[in-house]
């Protein structure tokens, strides 16, 4: 049983659902972005550069976040449609937003949206009822209507397995490539004063951690009150030794599998066995708890976005967030440690375990309810080709593919750049499962509690194992997620 029914599209109930859509577009919490240009109608063969213009006068809408990429993407779509004739609407909405609208697009055979930008959480769900294509078939039918701009072996596997890979098919490619890492102070850890000071305290030479043990004593070192030194000046505020997301909210969840990973715990196994108060689990919110005692006040009331500001203005030294925020660290209207972050793997629990990231891609989804699917994957081929992706990264914005990770024009230009490659290669993916977003809730839930003192990591857990089992009943051990 999936999270929502599905029934079969029909035509003139999706002409009138996007027309109405088109009326009430004022009143929804939305922008539409629709690339400028000439009609797509309006082709001339000498423009194609390799790109199919047999689905010209194609109108397609797309749904995704309102987001940066987004805002390029809409950029550079009168390119797009001078290639091929296809005309676009880009129209987004906030991360809860979308969701709420994509649900209901496909949940009531709207079929307002052609494309979806969707996070990959709700590859189970969407997949699993039956509203995206699968991406292979039209992969195939469709290999001399796309340019050699786009290659699917440029696509970072790991990447395209957690954001579409969904009971041994394909249903998408990825729309971004956000994953976690480590951000540090490196001026701070390449310090020969503080390097001294560490190593007559700790026994060890100072440098970025690699273990979580050295993360902790990182953290420690550096937390100081104002008035103390710091690198040979004296503080005029405090400083804390690491950040950390610690909110009832999505962000602490996250954050806390990067620890629960690495000490061999998590949310399911490989055999699909729910282990959410496995001892693993319970040390690794253990782990984080304790480093609360050197963040900054108010750590619990804390997302990754007070987690990226406290880094930019320097309150904290180090912190496990994603990499998209590496960009706001070396903006200087923004940031006051511009050249004084560096990057580093997710801590292991012990030297010689290999380093996890956790994936935070998103996923391009072709509705089932498509007007013309082979003109969408035109368009998802078109924003995953290298120059798309290399001027994606070049704006500011998270590509998906090998190729814009390794231009040297953009690794010359992008301290974070091997760093996140480095982390998607080794990311974990959190469950896709349709019942996710109840489980979230309830780690949400109990993860908080642990953290703000409420019970303790073994109860919290316990507990949110306990409704984590009669939310997925006898679907456990899970075949697929």
């Amino acid at each position: 049983m999936y999270l929502f029914s599905h029934s079969s599209p029909d035509a003139r109930a999706k002409s009138t659902g996007r027309a109405l859509a088109l009326l009430a577009g004022s009143a929804a919490a939305t922008l539409v972005l629709a690339g400028c240009g000439s009609s797509g109608s309006d082709v001339d063969p000498a423009n194609a550069n390799g790109w199919s213009q047999e689905f010209a006068g194609t109108e397609l809408n797309v749904l995704a976040e309102a987001t940066l990429n987004s805002d390029i993407l809409n950029e550079l779509l009168p390119e797009f449609t001078e290639m091929t004739g296809i005309d676009v609407t880009i129209e987004t909405a906030p991360f809860a937003q979308l969701v709420q609208r994509a649900t209901l697009d496909f949940s009531t055979s709207q079929g307002d949206f052609d494309v979806v930008s969707i996070p990959y959480d709700y590859l189970g769900a969407y997949a699993g009822s039956g509203y995206l294509e699968e991406i292979t078939p039209l992969m195939d039918a469709n290999a001399d209507n796309v340019s050699d701009e786009f290659n699917q072996e440029d696509l970072l596997p790991g990447l395209w397995d957690t954001a579409a890979l969904w009971d041994g098919k394909y249903y998408g490619m990825p729309s971004n490539s956000a994953v976690t890492m480590m951000l540090y102070r490196s001026d701070l850890l390449e310090n020969e004063s503080e390097k001294a000071a560490f190593e007559a305290e700790y026994g060890y030479e100072l440098a970025p951690a690699t273990t979580w043990d050295q993360y902790y004593d990182i953290a420690e070192f550096f937390t100081r009150d104002a008035g103390e030194e710091l690198a040979g000046e004296t503080l005029t505020d405090p400083i804390y030794g690491v950040t950390l997301a610690g909110k009832r909210h999505e962000a602490a969840v996250f954050e806390w599998i990067n620890y629960a990973n690495s000490f061999g715990g998590g949310i399911l196994s490989p055999e699909g066995e729910l282990i959410v108060d496995s001892e693993g689990s319970v040390a690794s919110l253990d782990y984080m708890s304790s480093l609360g005692e050197f963040a900054p006040p108010g750590y619990t009331s804390a997302t990754w976005d007070e987690v990226t500001a406290q880094l930019q203005q320097g309150v904290a030294v180090q912190a496990i967030s994603w990499g998209d925020t590496a960009g706001a660290m070396e903006n200087p209207e923004q940031s006051a440690v511009v050249g004084k972050m560096a990057y580093g793997d997710v801590p292991v629990l012990a030297e010689g375990d290999d380093p996890h990231a956790l994936h935070g891609a998103w996923t391009y989804g072709i509705s089932t309810q498509a007007i013309d699917a082979n003109a969408a994957y035109l368009f998802t081929a078109w924003a995953l080709s290298e120059s798309v992706q290399k001027k994606i990264g070049e704006l500011g914005g998270v590509p998906a593919t090998r190729s814009a990770f390794e231009d040297p024009e953009l690794v010359a230009s992008l301290p974070s750049w091997p760093q996140q490659l480095s982390s998607l290669e080794n990311a974990l993916a959190r469950p896709r499962n349709a019942e996710w977003p109840q489980m979230l809730d309830q780690l949400m839930l109990q993860v908080s509690n642990a953290l703000v003192g409420e019970s303790t990591s073994e109860q919290a857990l316990t507990d949110a194992q306990d409704e984590i089992t009669n939310i997925l009943g006898d679907k456990l051990p899970l075949k697929a997620f």
